[in-house]
């Protein structure tokens, strides 16, 4: 195996060594990057009672629920490309690790083939939103919503999301993720969900439109992410332009206002997922010198 091999160049040579898992989509690169990087852990292990090694596995859990999806060809395809860098002192015992990534699928968020899925962390989410402490998520089934439907069938055959949702809370907090702040991502997850479904009304002929200031979803988006519903409402169906010498505020036709809705959640679950790599590097970061690194590349698809 391409991970024994590493070690042992590793052990012998002390040379840094990289892994590259490539192949179509389907073809297990996901399932063998986590392979390898359990297997690093293993043979690794920690060098203090930090219980590194731990904490770099409980990392794959978090980006599969973010980060991947159900495609036509695989029910966990990766959506985005990642490089993990697991660093090692000079006893060859893990001292931390770094993640990369790239190429994150923002459309995905607002749109989905038939027959696939919007991210997993989705329908975790709302398989888990009878729980008590998700009251104020106002979320439902997976069914409900547009963002997670466009697809056709929510489900896939043999996973448990609920049960899945557990292991990826678990998971935040062997990283150090306090509840607080997972109940943060949470809340901005469920915002993304009321956002995709604003009925947003056309007026004049098609050239304005309008939100209710009835609309639940509206009411739920600006209460999730405490912004004002009164500035929500007008800027989701206005645009501003700004001149060297006036400032002018046009009208939006429906399909406008759709794609700028689309844009907007796009951007949040883009900065989302950036702010949990960057805790998930935070808590893998070690201050001890590192002597020597495996780095392992996980081809998106």
């Amino acid at each position: 195996m391409k991970a024994g091999s590493s070690i042992e160049e590793l052990l012998g040579d002390e040379k840094n060594q990289s892994i590259i898992v490539s192949g179509e989509s389907g073809a297990g690169k996901t399932v063998s990057a986590k392979y390898a990087m359990r297997f690093f852990a293993t043979v690794g292990g920690s060098s203090s009672e930090t219980n590194i090694e731990e904490k770099v596995l409980a990392s794959s859990p978090i980006m599969e629920a973010i980060g991947n999806a159900k495609t036509t060809r695989n029910d966990n395809s990766s959506r985005f490309g990642k490089y993990i860098q697991i660093g090692f002192d000079k006893r060859y015992h893990i001292i931390g690790a770094n993640m990369r990534t790239y190429l994150l699928e923002k459309s995905r968020v607002v749109f989905q083939a038939d027959d696939e899925r919007n991210y997993h962390i989705f329908y975790q989410l709302c398989a888990a939103s009878s729980l008590p402490e998700f009251k104020d998520l106002s979320l439902t089934s997976a069914e409900d919503f547009v963002y997670t439907s466009l697809g056709g069938d929510t489900s896939i055959a043999g996973v448990d999301d609920a049960d899945d949702f557990e292991k990826t809370r678990q998971a935040f907090t062997l990283l150090g993720v306090k509840e607080s702040h997972q109940m943060a991502i949470f809340k901005i997850l469920a915002a993304i969900l009321h956002l995709g479904n604003l009925d947003i009304e056309s007026e004049r002929d098609g050239e304005s439109c309008s939100i209710s200031k009835q609309d639940e979803h509206l009411h739920n988006f600006c209460r999730l992410l405490g912004v004002e519903h009164s500035q929500m409402e007008h800027w989701l169906c206005h645009r501003k332009l700004v001149t060297t010498s006036e400032t002018y505020i046009k009208n939006m036709s429906v399909q406008q206002a759709v794609n700028a809705r689309n844009a907007l959640a796009k951007h949040i679950y883009a900065q989302l997922f950036n702010w949990i790599v960057q805790h998930i590097n935070k808590a893998l970061y070690t201050t001890v010198k590192q002597h020597s690194f495996i780095g392992v590349l996980d081809i998106y698809g």
